[in-house]
């Protein structure tokens, strides 16, 4: 979609797509019968000897094992009941239980005419023992009263009911087999269950089982880090150092959710010479937008080679230790591609579109085993929530691969949280394992670049827009964690063997080097200048843009888990204007649960070729750690409606004939209403690529259900559409179960209308029909960034 033009022929990109928006009516709630793939009696015969073997088990659990006034439950749900809506809320509520969590499972979704193993999850609950043998005798005899009946019901969408299994809890097997020593003494992340719930947030555990847990890592010969004790909403991270040979113990404490190795940093990629031609200072140190600032935090900035005046920025030094030379090479090259993009030996630096801070945060001060990676983060979520920093630039991070059964981490939990709540933007290095053994999952994207509110940059092999190319063989790859499974979010120019990637020193000479650490900065970079060239701009907008206007490769479904949305810009500036074939219009909203918003598609009245409708919706979303199944709370829906007078008829009962899709004023929907046929209550949908209504849960959430970005591309012909509209719904969840509490969430949808036929002038035909829509301007100053509402950075 990019192209060259003139002054006098500039086609900007359109804004204030908002304006567009319609005055649109529920639809009427549908759906059939559902499938019950067991009865309640099937139910009760199947888990009553489970519920005893539980109560058994739980009366012999020594006190020190245990919390002080309830214990944790878990129920393996049927993959029929993954849904919000069946959330077993009746059967909870009659014994008392509390909803404090989910785990990852597979069972078997059962139809009327097959089974088929598929995702499902496992509810972890808190419940007392009197509640625990309540749940007992519901089960073993059956409801006596109405309510006993309703929340009996709810037990047929249950497979399992049992304590937690030591498989769970224990995650020794992350470790490689030749780090595995039973005498071994290493740090250990232990994962504390929450206490409970009120209204649905979850309450960190009480002080007095904190401090049983405490005395049993103390019996074993443990100590705990009570300094890096954090509590994530809701969780409990206690760091331990522990011997290999004593951790199965501990892994019997109910409370305990995961205990693991604690993850090292990541290692630093290795640095080659390059040629000592420099990079020439920028026309102007000073940032083309001055009130939107991006953070990187990394190894610093070697400013005693500063004398190209290269870096003019602040650094700050977050960490005590004595710089390290490596880390200041690897943190020097990132801060430079943020502050100039791909840039190469004898350039000249382009201005820096936004101001650059550096913190310093590598190498951690000395503290025992592997908890430096806790205390970056620290350093990380103070300097942003005080700074107040939009973008940040995060090339570093933990070693560890994501998995489909991933336990809460604190990295992505954390700033997910801090995402959500300040509007902040993570830019996060996808990872180096891309070629680590698949079977073993250790190729996939590292921590933190699985966040749901972030974008994650894995790394090609050849800069936009050269071609061919490909992911490079060391980048780490998805899918992600449930509800951000398409990771990364898409890929950069990060350098190959055969291809190193100029990496900036501070006298503006180039080392050389290759991994996403250098992919990630690129994108960064090319954000901050694409804020000095919006009107309008927040963290869902740029995301927007990062998706809608990446370069994808052939069979891109085939590649997704390789290079995400595909290969992203280096620079935006030419993809703002638009050929005469095309009109691109950014919407940007908020929406609150239960709305249902429509918004008029920016077209021609009259179409004379098929046309190409490309749309990416993006927003920031509530995260739930202790909920892996279910982390993100928000689910935004689009629907596209192309023509509002095509309405779906339906036939009267009894008459067998399919459903016909008609233009509701022509002559054959006419003589169909006479005969009884029964309209549509709104216009016929246009499929966007998910899955069909109608099918398994875990079939719509791979389809991108809780996703919080999703591109659609569909192809229009001239005669189905008419006044085109989409809509806009959200549901929303917490704990696992439907919330309808109101909650806004912001959002951007990016829509581009395109001819690819040449025979519509598209963009001067919306642009005449829209008068509200506004050519986006390249803004000098923007108002209130700081403590401005966090849903937009004006």
């Amino acid at each position: 979609m990019a192209n060259t033009q003139t002054n006098e022929t500039r086609r900007p990109l359109l804004v204030n797509g908002e304006a567009l928006k319609l005055a649109v009516q529920a639809p009427n709630a549908g759906g059939g019968d559902k499938y019950e793939p067991q009865t309640v009696d099937q139910a009760r015969t199947n888990l009553t000897p489970q519920i005893q073997a539980v109560t058994a088990e739980a009366e012999s659990l020594p006190p020190e094992l245990r919390a002080s006034d309830h214990l944790y439950v878990e129920a393996k749900l049927l993959p029929n009941y993954l849904a919000a809506s069946y959330f077993p809320t009746e059967l909870l509520a009659h014994v008392g239980a509390t909803p404090v969590g989910s785990r990852s499972d597979i069972g078997q979704y059962v139809t009327k005419t097959k089974s088929v193993t598929s995702q499902t999850r496992r509810l972890i609950f808190a419940v007392s023992d009197s509640g625990l043998h309540e749940l007992q005798r519901l089960i073993a005899d059956g409801g006596r009263t109405r309510s006993e009946h309703q929340a009996l019901a709810q037990v047929k969408e249950l497979e399992e009911i049992s304590l937690p299994r030591q498989s769970d809890v224990l995650r020794a097997g992350e470790l490689s087999a030749e780090t595995q020593l039973p005498h071994e003494r290493r740090v250990w992340e232990a994962v504390l269950h929450p206490q409970s719930s009120r209204l649905g947030e979850p309450l960190p555990l009480d002080q007095d089982t904190l401090d049983r847990w405490f005395n049993l890592i103390a019996a074993e010969g443990g100590e705990v880090h009570r300094d890096f004790v954090r509590r994530v909403g809701g969780l409990t991270f206690t760091p331990v150092s522990l011997d290999d040979s004593r951790v199965e113990s501990l892994a019997r404490f109910n409370p305990l959710r995961v205990l693991r190795p604690m993850p090292a940093i990541r290692p630093r990629p290795r640095f080659g010479m390059r040629s000592v031609q420099r990079l020439s200072a920028p026309p102007s140190s000073r940032p083309v937008l001055s009130d939107v600032s991006v953070a990187v935090f990394d190894g610093g900035v070697d400013v005693g080679r500063n004398t190209a005046s290269l870096f003019t920025i602040p650094t700050h030094d977050l960490t005590p230790e004595a710089p390290s030379q490596d880390e200041l090479d690897h943190g020097t090259g990132v801060t430079g591609a943020v502050l100039y993009g791909l840039v190469a030996p004898g350039d000249q630096a382009p201005t820096p579109p936004l101001p650059v801070e550096s913190y310093r945060v590598l190498p951690a001060p000395n503290i025992p085993g592997d908890l430096e990676g806790y205390w970056v983060l620290d350093r990380i979520k103070e300097e942003v929530e005080t700074k107040g920093h939009r973008i940040v630039n995060l090339s570093l991070g933990p070693t560890l691969a994501v998995e489909d059964d991933m336990e809460p981490n604190r990295w992505t939990s954390e700033l997910d949280q801090l995402a959500w709540e300040n509007d902040v933007l993570f830019v996060v290095a996808a990872g180096n394992d891309g070629d680590k053994d698949q079977a073993a999952g250790l190729h996939r994207v590292q921590v933190p670049a699985d966040m749901a509110n972030g974008i994650a940059v894995g790394a090609c092999d050849a800069p936009a827009p050269e071609t061919p190319w490909a992911r490079a063989s060391y980048s780490s790859m998805g899918p992600g964690r449930h509800g951000a499974r398409v990771q990364p979010l898409g890929v950069q120019f990060g350098g190959t063997d055969s291809r190193m990637f100029n990496v900036l020193r501070a006298d503006g000479s180039f080392l050389e080097a290759a991994g996403t650490s250098f992919a990630a900065p690129i994108t960064t970079h090319a954000l901050a200048d694409l804020v000095t060239r919006l009107p309008r701009v927040n963290s869902s907008v740029l995301r927007a843009f990062t998706t809608h206007f990446a370069e994808r490769p052939r069979s891109h479904v085939k590649l997704r888990d390789e290079v995400g949305y595909g290969r992203q810009p280096l620079n935006f500036e030419e993809l703002l204007n638009c050929a005469p074939g095309e009109a691109h219009v950014l919407y940007v909203d908020d929406i609150t649960r239960g709305d249902l918003l429509g918004y008029q598609i920016a077209m021609p009245a009259a179409l004379t070729a098929n046309v190409k409708l490309q749309m990416t919706l993006a927003y920031a979303s509530p995260v739930d750690p202790t909920q892996p199944t279910e982390y993100t709370s928000a689910s935004l829906e689009l629907a596209l409606r192309p023509h509002h007078r095509a309405h779906t008829f339906r036939p009267p009962q009894g008459v067998a004939e399919k459903s016909r899709a008609l233009d509701i004023g022509g002559v054959e929907a006419r003589q169909l209403l006479s005969d009884g046929w029964s309209p549509s209550q709104e216009p016929v949908t246009k499929s966007l690529g998910a899955a069909k209504s109608g099918s398994a849960e875990a079939q719509l959430r791979d389809s991108g259900k809780w996703e919080t970005v999703r591109h659609y591309r569909v192809t229009l012909k001239p005669d189905e559409v008419e006044l085109p509209r989409l809509e806009l719904s959200y549901v929303a969840r917490r704990s696992g179960a439907l919330d309808n509490s109101p909650t806004t969430i912001p959002f951007a949808l990016l829509v581009s209308v395109v001819d690819e036929s040449g025979s519509t002038d598209i963009y001067d035909a919306v642009r005449t029909r829209f008068s509200v829509l506004q050519p986006a301007q390249r803004a000098r100053t923007r108002l209130q960034t700081r403590g401005a509402s966090p849903s937009h950075w004006y």
